[in-house]
Formats: structure tokens, sequence, C-alpha cells
């Protein structure tokens, strides 16, 4: 079964409200990035005074197709004045394009180091790895990952630049499967 736009900014909605409902007292983000062929927006939320960050996202290239992904993680909470903010955990993956779809559980984290000169300036990051005993349908493995620079407009708004590197190799293919490989602009707004 294919999935259109539509139903999956359906998914995203219900997903993100689900999230939003079943974290009561936490504090969220909404992160939108573009670039000439993609576009990604993401959910994340911390329940407030636990170690529970839950995200979810979706990721539409033009012509090659659809990602929609959500997570669980821990974080540190012992101290939010540290330059490092750091998360270990885990997303699903939703793999929807014409050639082939799968699914995908990717084992990683991420971080975001203010720099101490400057707190208003980060670098910040993800990265995800499904081998193959957790890739399933016709997803053999599946590498997501972003590395970007952020500035903070305002301590709750800011600005990005960043290089994101999602591959994906199915079964039966010859090559890595690149969905949303490339430089991307994007804001993140913290609520």
């Amino acid at each position: 079964m294919k999935l259109t736009i539509a139903k999956m900014a359906r998914l995203f909605a219900v997903g993100a409200l689900t999230v939003s409902g079943s974290l009561v007292n936490a504090g969220g983000s909404l992160d939108l990035s573009l670039s000439d062929d993609n576009v990604r927006l993401a959910y994340d939320a911390t329940q407030l005074s636990t170690g529970m960050h839950l995200n979810a996202a979706v990721l539409h290239n033009s012509s090659d197709g659809d990602i929609i992904s959500g997570g669980v993680h821990v974080v540190d909470v012992r101290n939010n004045q540290n330059d490092l903010y750091i998360g270990v955990g885990g997303n699903a993956y939703a793999v929807i394009t014409d050639n082939a779809d799968g699914a995908a559980i990717g084992v990683g984290g991420f971080f975001r180091y203010s720099m101490p000169f400057n707190r208003d300036l980060a670098l910040a990051g993800y990265a995800y790895y499904a081998p193959p005993v957790i890739s399933f349908s016709e997803v053999e493995n599946m590498v997501d990952s972003d590395i970007r620079i952020q500035y903070n407009l305002l301590p709750t708004a800011h600005l990005y630049t960043g290089f994101r590197y999602t591959s994906i190799q199915f079964e039966n293919a010859n090559s890595r499967y690149k969905l949303g490989e490339g430089l991307h602009l994007g804001f993140k707004l913290d609520f």
C-alpha cells in the first residue's frame, strides 16, 4: 500500500498529538528544514524532570520518496547548564519510494554542543544505523544522519545550516538509495 503525502501528514499529526498529549508538562520543539528537493518536519518533546525524549519526523523528497520516523531516547537532565546536550536511543522508520518500501529500527542518538566562547552558536547533529537484523521488508540496512551549525536568534528560535545523509540499501539493489542527501537550511522553534 502506497502512502500519499496527505496520508503521511495525517499520520504525522496523529503521532505528534499522541506524543504531545502523553507528555504533560513537557518542553518541545518544531524543526523545519528545506533544500531544493527535500523538506523535513520534526517534532521533539522532553518530559521535564525526566530523561524521556520522544520525537516524530517526516522527510519528503520531491522525486525519490518519503520517510516517516518516530523515536524514544534518554537524555541527561542532571545539569541543564552543560555545554553538551546528548541523547541516545532509537528511531523506527517507514520508507516509501516508487520502487521499494520497507521499515527499519535505527540505533543511535543526537547531540548539541554550545560553543563556550558564544553560547548562541552551536554544533548539533544526529546519527542512526539500522543493520540488516532490524531492517524489514525490502530494506536491507539504513543510515540516517545530519550535522548542522545553528545560531540562536532568540532563546527559543534557532536558524541553522547543515548536511544530511540518509541512505538506504534495498534488497537486490546494486547501489544505495540516497534520500535526502545534501545541504539544507532550517529553523527550530522551542516552546
